[in-house]
């Protein structure tokens, strides 16, 4: 390496003339004007070129003064940058300009001035005009800086120095215009699978001929196929009313921002004047490879449907998905042949365990207790211990816990603490009425166990419980006591269910459908059936539903102070009592009675958490609106938990999510 020389401590009058052309100028013009007063008095011109020489030589000295000054921080700045070939930084092949911590530009080599700013010197000018708008301080934290000017890009890296107590910066540009051009084709080109499948209920069609059932179904088909294809797809079928498709990452963003407007068209599909009945679900991802972009987009298409299906589950790697519709109720599809098969499959599970613990969601609910129960009843059937894990003083479901007093499973009811001396290596957690490890009764237990169970009719969300042996999943069943009873009616041995436990189920059966209005098929029907004929009393039922006067009359004052805000009724707790849970729920159905209400929502605090029940009769999608806001739940009943904020705060929150959802109906 040779020697590192010190850029030059001097200025010609040339450089000077090039920085300062405006003095220049001036003394130039002062000069003609003597000449002119040469001619009217020799003496007084005399004087006055005395006068411009002298200050010519008084400014050229201060200018070379102050250069050196400058030159001198820059000599400074030898030692932490590398010059190569011992030419100085004036010759550095890099394009490199110093400023101080006002971002100010103090000097350029020669490289900046030929290769960014085409000769010319823009000294005193910021360096923010290089680098997008970041300052010297912003620089200093980053390790490289990605910047683009006059039509080019550059990578930018930057050191620094103290000089005299002053902190001088240098940044070195690189410009990589074509490299971020081929690495921007190269992702875009980036393929991505899509998997795609049409949902429709087969009671759609039952009164019409095969000839117009296949003319509706090849018409949704080639309007699905015609706009997949505007964005340069390949498209395969895979059997009826399945595809497969491939593309690149640019031609999905590019559906992605149009909404994947496909799915409203296909809802909107109509055959003789009348809607079809047909929607579409997407999986959709990327990946390094092929075969990455096939495996996830199967689990994003699974999720699709899990929420409801008439929506793109769009899988950005790392289990980051976008989701776009799900704005319309989805066809009830489920087979009793199911049902069948995994009774089979959870009864020898449940045979092979040495013990069961069963557990809902946290703030438990008739409807998590009701199944839990019932799931006791098919662990009794097989002879195996079971205990239903409830914390009691955070239950929604006293009434009913009550109620089961005196019965077989008043002893099989523990609490959280309770249920960890019963974890063995053998054990079995069946978790009822949600699918996310963070929302069970007890999360310690979770870890601790080999083998899970769920059972749950919740939409699909991206954290759900992915171990589990047995993912029972129906986001058409009205509830989890329904999905167990279900379970119970096709158990191989029979299980004879007691009056009260017929009753548990029940209740959770009634109050997710809102007294059978809500979320109800034919199956919901059966199910009920089922439990009537095992000896269920509605009227005992009821009871569970019963309020004391206190709570009833702090319902009737939230309904009372409650607002309208587009179509949707808002209303807020803004009191202390010991049932603010019910209350909320409550006044939340009530609202819903409210003319020209199609959602509630119902605020209430719990320590420093704000909550949000929401309830809509369907028109609505609450899970969406509260997934907007980081909760969750279901099509007509959802909710949400926002720790350290205010009322106001989360009503402003609230307002933007109902708003941002009502545009994606429209």
């Amino acid at each position: 390496m040779g020697k590192k020389s010190a850029v030059k401590t001097s200025i010609s009058f040339k450089e000077l003339f090039s920085v300062y052309p405006v003095t220049f100028f001036s003394i130039a013009v002062s000069l003609v004007l003597c000449f002119v007063t040469l001619f009217y008095n020799y003496k007084i011109a005399l004087a006055e070129l005395a006068v411009i020489v002298f200050l010519l030589i008084f400014a050229v000295s201060v200018k070379n003064f102050q250069f050196k000054r400058l030159l001198a921080r820059i000599n400074a700045c030898q030692s932490f940058i590398s010059a190569e070939n011992g030419n100085g930084l004036e010759n550095f092949s890099i394009p490199v300009a110093i400023f101080g911590s006002d971002s100010k530009i103090m000097w350029c080599n020669s490289a900046f001035r030929k290769k960014i700013v085409a000769d010319t010197v823009p000294a005193g000018d910021s360096i923010t005009q290089f680098t997008g708008g970041i300052g010297a301080e912003k620089i200093r934290e980053t390790d490289t800086l990605e910047c683009e000017y006059n039509g080019k890009s550059y990578t930018a890296f930057h050191s620094f120095t103290e000089y005299k107590k002053e902190t001088l910066y240098a940044l070195y540009f690189i410009e990589d215009t074509k490299l971020k051009e081929y690495r921007l084709l190269y992702g875009n080109s980036r393929p991505v699978v899509m998997f795609m499948t049409f949902d429709f209920a087969e009671e759609n069609f039952r009164n019409m001929r095969e000839g117009q059932v296949s003319e509706i179904i090849s018409g949704v088909e080639g309007l699905a196929e015609n706009w997949f294809t505007k964005y340069d797809s390949l498209i395969r079928k895979l059997g009826n009313g399945k595809f497969m498709l491939v593309t690149d990452i640019e031609n999905a963003e590019k559906m992605k921002a149009e909404k994947f407007s496909v799915l409203s068209a296909v809802r909107n599909y109509t055959y003789g004047g009348n809607k079809a009945g047909i929607t579409l679900s997407v999986g959709a991802s990327g990946g390094k490879s092929l075969t990455d972009c096939e495996n996830s987009a199967k689990q994003a298409l699974d999720m699709a449907l899990g929420r409801g299906g008439d929506q793109v589950a769009f899988n950005n790697g790392n289990n980051d998905y976008e989701f776009f519709g799900g704005v319309s109720q989805s066809a009830e599809k489920r087979t009793k042949v199911r049902a069948r098969m995994v009774a089979s499959a959870v009864s020898q599970i449940i045979e092979s365990a040495d013990n069961v613990l069963v557990m809902g969601h946290r703030n438990s609910d008739l409807d998590a207790v009701g199944a839990a129960v019932g799931v006791a009843e098919i662990c009794a059937s097989l002879n195996t211990d079971c205990k239903i894990v409830i914390d009691k003083t955070m239950t929604l479901a006293s009434p009913l816990i009550s109620h089961l007093n005196g019965t077989p499973i008043e002893n099989k009811i523990i609490s959280p603490d309770e249920a960890v001396s019963f974890v063995g290596e053998n054990t079995l957690l069946i978790i009822v009425d949600t699918h996310r490890q963070s929302f069970i009764e007890a999360p310690q237990i979770f870890d601790t166990v080999s083998k899970i169970i769920v059972i749950d009719h919740h939409r699909k969300t991206v954290d759900h419980i992915s171990k589990a042996v047995v993912f029972y999943h129906e986001p058409n069943a009205s509830s989890a006591s329904e999905m167990v009873t279900e379970l119970i009616e096709y158990m191989q041995n029979g299980i004879s269910l007691t009056q009260k436990s017929a009753e548990a189920l029940l209740s959770g059966i009634t109050l997710d459908t809102k007294n059978f209005v809500m979320k109800t098929g034919v199956a919901t029907f059966e199910a009920a059936a089922y439990l009537r004929a095992a000896g269920a009393d509605t009227v005992s039922v009821k009871r569970l539903f019963s309020n004391s006067l206190k709570t009833q009359k702090e319902k009737s004052e939230v309904v009372k102070n409650s607002v309208i805000f587009g179509g949707s009724a808002v209303g807020v707790v803004d009191f202390e009592s010991e049932n603010v849970r019910i209350i909320a729920g409550q006044a939340a159905d009530e609202l819903l009675g409210v003319d020209g209400v199609e959602a509630s929502y119902i605020l209430f605090k719990t320590g420093n958490v704000i909550n949000v029940s929401a309830r809509s009769y369907g028109n609505v999608n609450v899970q969406l609106v509260m997934e907007n806001m980081g909760g969750g739940g279901h099509r007509t009943m959802a909710a949400c938990q926002m720790p350290d904020i205010t009322f106001e705060e989360a009503l402003n929150k609230l307002k933007k999510a109902i708003k941002a959802v009502k545009l994606l109906n429209e």
